[in-house]
């Protein structure tokens, strides 16, 4: 990997430290930038990953609806408790499971009900159950007729509950158990880092911040890990393993659903770049993340058979501040 501090030098004036790491001829590497340059195994170093916790999400989706334990086209409803079921409309017109994971579900980014109760918190998501998240489910709660892209962290969280209750297990438990611990991806937690890395403190405005908990959302970004474990995944991404895992991975990052523009689309959890633009390669899956104190992007390039991740410990206000350099370092690994 050329040396990218220079394409993130903009960016450390908002994010004090950041480490980038690359896969490129099968072979990771990973940079410190800022104040963790000094750290003697960056790739060790464990962040907040935000909404790229989503991607596992869908990848869990994926990887059950493979096993036969749900479907990808069955009503939310058949999920729910019979209560929050009831109050539903008939399962025809309900969102499905995948229109959850592609953000066609019609479920805003987070209902007004919950954007009351997390106002003015360091840890706006921590107390929220799942009382609270399945009271916010209605007769309104109506499948689209016309599905369009609408990101929402409610739906994703609202997924990972539901895959949760699906398997009787709490989500940490079944996303550890079903794809860290198959992929060797041992410091990535919920949570929580994993043993033998190293937490980084994150900072907002400046000012040190608490990391984010998630309570019943706990799918839409409650994942911590590490520029090592990321590349793992990019790895297998790549190179799939045999077995369910591995057609899960090819199957979440399928187009499932058009985006907004004509050259995205939605897979399981992933965002996908379908056609070339900016002379770009196209088939390029992604994700980026953001809590107060950080930031995150991941994009992985089947074609070339290049990866990115960037990490740093500062939130993103509106924009990533990792995306662009992110994008430009993809391109300049291409041949």
């Amino acid at each position: 990997m050329s040396d990218p501090a220079p394409l993130f030098a903009r960016t450390l004036r908002r994010v004090p430290g950041i480490v980038v790491g690359s896969l490129h001829e099968d072979r990771p590497e990973v940079t410190a930038l800022g104040s963790v340059a000094g750290e003697p195994d960056p790739a060790s170093l464990c962040w907040e990953i935000g909404s790229i916790t989503k991607v596992f999400t869908g990848l869990l989706l994926a990887e059950m609806s493979l096993r036969g334990e749900v479907r990808l086209d069955a009503p939310i409803g058949g999920y729910l408790p019979d209560e929050a079921a009831a109050r539903l409309p008939g399962p025809e017109r309900q969102p499905t499971l995948a229109d959850l994971a592609t953000h066609t579900s019609g479920l805003p980014r987070l209902p007004w009900a919950l954007i009351r109760s997390v106002r003015r918190s360091p840890d706006p998501y921590s107390h929220l159950t799942e009382e609270q998240i399945l009271a916010c489910l209605g007769p309104r709660t109506r499948r689209p007729r016309r599905p369009r892209f609408r990101y929402s962290n409610f739906g994703m969280g609202l997924l990972g509950h539901l895959l949760a209750r699906a398997a009787q297990q709490p989500y940490p438990t079944l996303v550890e158990e079903r794809l860290l611990r198959p992929l060797g991806m041992a410091a990535t937690r919920a949570g929580a880092c994993g043993p033998g890395s190293i937490p980084v403190p994150g900072f907002r405005r400046g000012k040190p911040t608490p990391p984010w908990t998630f309570g019943a959302l706990q799918g839409a970004g409650a994942l911590r890990s590490t520029a090592g474990d990321l590349l793992v995944f990019a790895a297998a991404c790549l190179e799939p393993p045999p077995g369910v895992l591995g057609e899960a991975l090819t199957l979440a990052r399928r187009p499932h659903r058009q985006g907004r523009l004509p050259f995205a689309a939605a897979g399981l959890g992933w965002m996908l770049r379908t056609r070339d633009r900016h002379r770009r390669s196209a088939g390029v899956c992604w994700h980026n993340g953001g809590t107060y104190g950080g930031s995150s992007f991941l994009a992985i390039d089947p074609a070339r058979r290049l990866a990115v991740v960037a990490l740093g410990n500062s939130g993103p206000g509106w924009l990533g501040p990792l995306d662009g350099p992110s994008w430009r370092l993809l391109d300049a690994l291409a041949p």
